[in-house]
Parts: C-alpha cells; structure tokens; sequence
C-alpha cells in the first residue's frame, strides 16, 4: 500500500515533465503489480502521512510532519489508497503541495483504523497504544477532531494534554474544564496497523529511480 502511494505521486508529479519514452513504461509496468498488492473489496477507515527528512545524508531518523489526511469511515482500500496519498501530499491546508524535486526525501505511512471502542470518559485510553476521537456540542455547534496512537506519543503529551490539544484542533476556542467540562466529551478510542516505507524503499522495489533518470536525460538534452 505504501509503494502504490508513492507510485501515484511520482506519476501525478511527473505528468507536467516530458518524460522519455522507456522512463514512462518503467512507471506504466508497475501500476498493475501495485494495484494487485491491494485486496479488491477490502474496507477500512484510513489515513496517509507524508513526513520529509531534512537531508538524504543524515544518518538520523529525523523527519517532520509534510500532509495527513483520511477518512474514520470505511472505504474501499482499492481506490481510496490512491485518493488519499494524493490529497494528503498535494491538499493538506496546512503545507504547500509536495513538490517532485522533495520526494527522494519522503517517507510514506499508511494507518488502516481498527478496534474502535467507545471510552468511559475522554481518559479512559492509553498513550501510544490508542487513537482518539472526540466529539461534544456547544451553543448547538458539533465539534470533533482525531490524534493517530502515535501522535500523543511523539509529542510527549498527558491525556490530558492531548485531549486539550485535540479541543483546539477541533476548532473550538474556549477552555476544557471552564467553558467545556470534560464529561461533555464524548470519546472513541483506536488502534491502527501502520506501515511506512521511504522513497530509496520504492526505488529498490521497482529498480530504477525516475527522478535520478529524468534528471539525467533532462542533462544529456541539454548538452546536444
């Protein structure tokens, strides 16, 4: 699931560049053997995370937030595998669109959401094992907002912390445990299966590296 993620953004980048004719067969051979990865009629809420690492060189495992998004409802992993790796690289409101020249820098993860379970109250989960989602209404208004398990976890959030932080994601502006009171929250607690794979695991699998190809075809035109 991961390889046809960065399948489609490679593609998707590299339709505005005139790619050689073999660079475009490279690419076309593989869309079936990727698509085939993924069961036909599966189902599962889903997200997609793009992170970037500061520099191909580092030997650390540094790398920051560049788009998420999903879905908490089941969709066919077929298709929506490919929807979403675009929309979280190219539509995620809070980065500009990932360009072509950062993606040998990019790590892919793929969460598929399981064991949703209705929480006693909005602590009733544990940091680094579950995901959250809160919902509450005030002065008629919905408010929700979600945190992936791993997230509290990075941030080296409390419960508490996190659930304040999600109160805020959510959009509201006023204060939990003043203007909001905690038992208003209700709260469903997850778990995902996650993978990730970066861009040289994507250019071991199909053998050759489409950027670095391009790159080099593009010099070898100019120098005619």
């Amino acid at each position: 699931m991961c390889l046809q993620c960065f399948h489609v953004l490679v593609k998707e980048l590299a339709s505005s560049k005139k790619l050689s004719r073999s660079l475009s067969t490279s690419l076309h051979e593989h869309d079936e053997t990727f698509a085939k990865a993924i069961p036909a009629t599966a189902e599962c809420p889903l997200f997609v995370t793009w992170d970037k690492k500061k520099a191909l060189t580092s030997t650390s495992d540094s790398f920051s937030l560049r788009g998420c998004i999903g879905t908490l409802s089941p969709r066919r992993l077929s298709t929506s595998i490919t929807e979403y790796a675009l929309i979280s690289a190219l539509r995620d409101r809070r980065f500009d669109p990932i360009k072509l020249h950062e993606v040998p820098y990019l790590r892919v993860a793929v969460s598929l959401l399981v064991n949703y379970e209705t929480c006693l109250h909005c602590h009733d989960w544990s940091v680094g094992i579950h995901g959250i989602i809160i919902r509450f209404k005030v002065g008629g208004v919905e408010y929700s907002a979600t945190y992936l398990p791993e997230v509290a976890h990075e941030q080296g959030w409390t419960q508490e912390e996190t659930v304040k932080s999600l109160v805020k994601k959510s959009g509201y502006q006023g204060v939990v445990g003043k203007d909001l009171s905690k038992s208003n929250i209700e709260t469903t607690r997850y778990q995902s299966s996650k993978h990730r794979v970066t861009y040289q695991d994507y250019v071991s699998t199909i053998g050759i590296d489409i950027l670095e190809e391009q790159h080099s075809s593009s010099g070898s035109c100019a120098t005619m």
